[in-house]
């Protein structure tokens, strides 16, 4: 670890974790701080933003980029991978890539593949201390064994921190990901919910119960059916991650099953299709602001993921605002016959009300079927569920949807180990 790394860890560690501890308007105060100071001296000299807020109408020197940030940062339209890679070196703070940053790659899963720069400080807070906090205040002790199911090319766990961390490859059978668990016989397990199902269900089959106290999961869509699954599997609560590769974790959930933000490093909006924000409550594209990375600032970028922002409070003590449930990827909505849009929630909440189905894929075949691969119970009727499977779907989703319906025993991942519920039409 490098020494600019390891001081601002430490330097930043106390006030970091106790942000969870403070009240509302502390947790939006040093929001709106770091917003203003990431417009006022970053944004507007940094060649492509400039260009951008100039476009907007707000000039080098306009007074709003600190009296009213968040105002100046809704009249900038939303930015794409895309846009960024276009950009080049006009996107870097001083035009350049720094011999001390560090950066995060995408995994390319939608086709679009992307790096995103970050100078040490940035780095500190977003890789480890962000994170740290919400393990934390999810119950992860400092003596707990942990084990992340990583993208790895070592067959073997890389064993860390004195015995109490194992990476184990992703990439690896369910078969070996089971049996290094087994072995590592962890407190906490951190993975993608595919992966950890997986090996769990195998764990189930060879009898073995291992010492878990709590299950993180993350990059995938978590599904109420395979969180029910991982929850028997692992005989522990599941806490999902929301984040992405380029802005690392934006929202955890916590003992009450509440998704929160983490308001002082991100700020996140639901807008609709012209970039304007969206009230509370309503559905939208979430577009991501970073506030503390300067190196590559990221400013209204656009995940790719649908959700919504809550106006509620959680009764964990936590102050940080909440968000509600993501719905998918915008990505991952089929386009049917005539125009007609189908969310992949609507999909996954239909079949996930179908007894018998453990785990299950969707792959839109044409503008108007999809299949439906299925994998079932043991004691689950193959007839019955394939006639409830097409049933509901005409009735919930959309009455001229045809579903083809196949029984496997397991299901295709993608790049990096991820599993796509539902696939849309290349």
């Amino acid at each position: 670890m490098s020494t600019s790394l390891s001081f601002w860890l430490a330097a930043d560690a106390q006030p970091t974790l106790a942000a969870l501890r403070s009240q509302p308007e502390a947790i939006q105060e040093v929001a709106r701080g770091r917003l203003s100071r990431l417009l006022f001296h970053v944004a507007r000299n940094n060649p492509f933003y400039g260009r951008r807020l100039q476009s907007a109408g707000i000039e080098w020197a306009d007074p709003i980029l600190q009296w009213d940030p968040y105002r100046a940062l809704a009249a900038l339209p939303p930015v794409s991978k895309l846009e960024l890679r276009r950009a080049g070196s006009r996107v870097f703070d001083d035009g350049k890539i720094h011999p001390d940053w560090h950066s995060s790659a995408s995994s390319g899963s939608t086709g679009e593949p992307f790096r995103v720069w970050y100078e040490p400080r940035a780095w500190a807070r977003l890789k480890y201390l962000i994170k740290l906090r919400a393990r934390i205040a999810c119950g992860v002790r400092p003596t707990d064994r942990i084990a992340t199911l990583d993208v790895m090319q070592s067959t073997r766990p890389v064993i860390g921190w004195g015995g109490r961390w194992a990476r184990i490859s992703v990439l690896e059978p369910a078969s070996s990901v089971a049996t290094a668990l087994e072995a590592f016989a962890p407190n906490v397990v951190y993975g993608l919910p595919s992966a950890l199902l997986d090996a769990g269900r195998l764990l189930q089959q060879r009898g073995r119960q291992l010492p878990i106290r709590a299950v993180f999961t993350s990059g995938e869509l978590l599904q109420s059916l395979t969180r029910e699954n991982l929850v028997r599997a692992y005989g522990a609560p599941v806490y999902d991650i929301y984040g992405t590769s380029e802005t690392k974790e934006i929202a955890w959930e916590c003992s009450q099953g509440k998704l929160h933000l983490n308001a002082d490093v991100v700020h996140l909006e639901a807008v609709d299709e012209s970039g304007q924000t969206l009230p509370t409550g309503s559905e939208g594209d979430l577009v991501a602001t970073l506030l503390v990375n300067r190196a590559m600032p990221l400013l209204r970028y656009r995940t790719g993921d649908r959700g919504t922002l809550l106006a509620e409070t959680c009764s964990c003590g936590c102050a940080m605002p909440l968000m509600g449930v993501v719905t998918g990827r915008k990505a991952d909505t089929l386009v049917m016959q005539n125009g007609h849009r189908i969310s992949p929630y609507a999909l996954t909440s239909a079949i996930e009300r179908i007894p018998g189905v453990v785990r299950y894929q969707v792959s839109q075949l044409d503008q108007a079927r999809v299949r439906v691969r299925a994998i079932l119970d043991s004691a689950a009727d193959q007839t019955a569920v394939t006639q409830q499977l097409q049933s509901i779907l005409r009735r919930d989703v959309a009455p001229f949807l045809d579903a083809e319906v196949q029984f496997v025993d397991r299901l295709p991942t993608g790049p990096r180990a991820k599993f796509r519920v539902v696939e849309p039409l290349a």
